[in-house]
């Protein structure tokens, strides 16, 4: 009997042992827990969400996926009060009533909420399933406790007792476990119905010793699997490993009492090595979390200096986004810090961070609405330009048309999305005139070319009249009032046809006899007459006008030079010479000078 005691005590302390070994378990590993990152999604789409929200199914740790989802969903709530609010004001501005205003979720923010309502169904399914499991292995526990108290109470102590009794020490083992609280009330029961069990049996010795032989050898093996268990690279699985082996121990009735003693500190040996190298593991992680602290600390001080950062110029906000994303590349390869500073550091690191991206939507929002405005600029060219599309005032439309091509150039950018659509606007407003313009210039041109063939075939017949040295002015009239008649010719041919037809006429005019200021006035008149239909007349008139004056002053300037010339020269040795090639000079040009007045004064009667 106190043989059978002692072994009752020594499964006790075991039971005790791990149970305390057990706790100090979970407390180390909430100590190595991953820190809460903090982290911001800010910067992400609602697509980009959505898609690190679906990521999180392959995640194993539900502290992780609630810690992501709470920010996540943070993010999206913000979205969507941002979105709703942007709809209420756009619809009050349209007229609408606030009472009648309803939201609707676009199909990002319900696709997440699904995936959020999963993860979380997932999460709720995974805890109850444990809870129904230990709640199972409880009244496993409990069925296997009333057997025992049964087969105790029954005073039996037979081989057949004690068959009884390992089948209920193997129900209780295979069991598992349950929660702690309800572990060790539960255990001492059924470790005083033990106590009663072997208080009250009376078997042979023979039959105890060889028991108790075999709960040796199984602990034996217990004990080898626990010393292998240093070699296994992963200290957590060790761990759950080592626990598994405590139950199986604990389960496990006594060995010898001359083995008990020495069997129990080898097992508590290999135990306590598994356990020496999680706390190494633990100062391991603690020093390497101090050395990452510092590294975020570093990456503190460079990202302060960019929630001052402005600039006019996108290509700088651009370029400093680029810089502070680089930042958070380092940030995120860097590994958690101690769990105490982490919250603080964290909030440091991504405070700036927001702050940064928050003014530069502010500077593009910026942007945006000097695109707005200029929107509006461009929206006004577009119906200047459409209202002058139909129009057939050709050249005075083309040249306004030209001016609001010009303004548009000094127009501004407008919003990306609407780049394309007002400016294939405006355009279609341009080319629907100046289609219409070739298209009438196509005719036109062809009229031009026939007016050209009819000018063409008058000059024939005056070069025809000339070299048959016909002297009747009249038929020479009838052809220039035909030449006057005929329309517009091409503008390439305009400068050649004037000229063929001014030296079929001069080529008529050698057979007429009349003196030469007579022909010239003639000429002249022919001349006023040919500019008639012909575009620009009126400028050419003008510039043959100023050409007149021109060289009329020039005559009366040299005129006047030589006169002088001749006064100052009157008593020199070839004053006489002088006087006679100056006066010739003098009067060669005064019947010029008379004949360009003539000609000017015709001119000045036609315009």
């Amino acid at each position: 009997m106190a043989q059978e005691k002692e072994i009752i005590d020594n499964e006790a302390a075991l039971e005790q042992d791990h149970v305390t070994l057990a706790e100090g378990e979970h407390e180390t590993e909430g100590a190595e827990s991953a820190e809460e990152h903090e982290a911001s999604y800010a910067h992400l789409s609602k697509e980009e969400i959505l898609a690190a929200t679906l990521e999180l199914s392959k995640e194993v740790s539900f502290r992780k996926v609630d810690t992501a989802l709470r920010l996540l969903k943070a993010e999206i709530d913000q979205r969507n009060k941002t979105e709703r609010e942007t709809a209420l004001e756009k619809f009050l501005a349209d007229g609408g009533v606030a009472d009648n205003f309803e939201f609707k979720q676009d199909d990002m923010s319900k696709k997440f909420f699904a995936q959020y309502k999963s993860l979380k169904e997932k999460k709720a399914k995974y805890f109850d399933d444990i809870e129904k499991k230990k709640a199972n292995n409880l009244a496993s526990k409990h069925d296997a406790l009333k057997q025992l108290k049964e087969l105790v109470d029954s005073g039996k102590t037979d081989k057949t007792a004690f068959e009884k009794l390992k089948e209920i020490q193997t129900k209780w083992k295979e069991a598992g476990q349950i929660a702690p609280q309800q572990s060790e009330g539960l255990y001492e029961s059924y470790k005083a119905l033990l106590d009663r069990f072997y208080s009250q049996k009376n078997i042979e010795n023979e039959l105890l010793d060889l028991d108790r032989k075999r709960n040796l050898v199984a602990k034996l093996e217990l004990c080898d699997k626990a010393e292998k268990l240093a070699e296994v690279l992963n200290i957590n699985e060790s761990i759950a490993q080592l626990n598994r082996l405590h139950e199986e121990y604990k389960a496990i009735g006594p060995a010898p009492k001359e083995d008990q003693e020495a069997i129990w500190q080898r097992f508590k040996l290999a135990s306590d090595k598994v356990y020496e190298r999680k706390r190494n593991t633990v100062e391991e992680i603690k020093k390497e979390q101090a050395a990452n602290m510092k590294l975020k600390q570093e990456l503190c001080l460079k990202i302060e200096v960019y929630p001052e950062f402005t600039s006019t110029k996108i290509g700088e906000w651009n370029t400093k986004t680029q810089e502070i994303l680089a930042l958070q590349d380092e940030w995120e390869k860097v590994g958690p810090a101690p769990r105490e500073v982490a919250k603080d550091i964290n909030k440091q690191f991504w405070t700036n961070f927001k702050a940064f991206f928050a003014n530069k939507t502010k500077f593009f929002e910026q942007i945006e609405q000097a695109r707005t405005e200029n929107l509006k600029k461009k929206v006004a060219l577009c119906e200047q330009a459409e209202a002058l599309k139909d129009s057939n005032n050709w050249d005075e439309v083309t040249e306004e048309l030209k001016k609001l091509q010009a303004a548009w150039k000094e127009v501004g950018p407008v919003p990306e999305k609407e780049k394309d659509t007002i400016y294939e606007r405006f355009k279609a407003a341009c080319d629907a005139f100046f289609e219409r313009k070739r298209n009438r210039r196509a005719d036109q041109d062809k009229e031009f070319d026939e007016n050209l063939a009819k000018k063409q075939a008058i000059c024939e017949q005056i070069e025809a009249m000339a070299v048959a040295k016909e002297k009747d002015l009249k038929k020479l009239e009838v052809q220039q009032a035909a030449f006057s008649a005929v329309g517009f010719v091409p503008r390439k041919n305009m400068t050649t046809i004037q000229e063929r037809y001014a030296k079929a006429i001069e080529d008529f005019l050698v057979n007429v006899e009349m003196n030469a200021g007579e022909k010239d006035k003639l000429k002249f008149g022919l001349q006023l007459k040919g500019y008639e239909n012909t575009p620009n007349a009126v400028k050419k008139l003008k510039d043959r006008e100023q050409v007149l004056r021109k060289r009329i002053s020039n005559i009366e300037n040299d005129i006047a030079l030589w006169k002088n010339n001749l006064d100052f020269f009157a008593k020199s040795k070839t004053a006489d010479r002088l006087r006679t090639e100056f006066g010739a000079k003098i009067d060669e040009s005064t019947k010029e000078l008379n004949s360009l007045k003539a000609e000017l004064k015709s001119l000045q009667q036609q315009g």
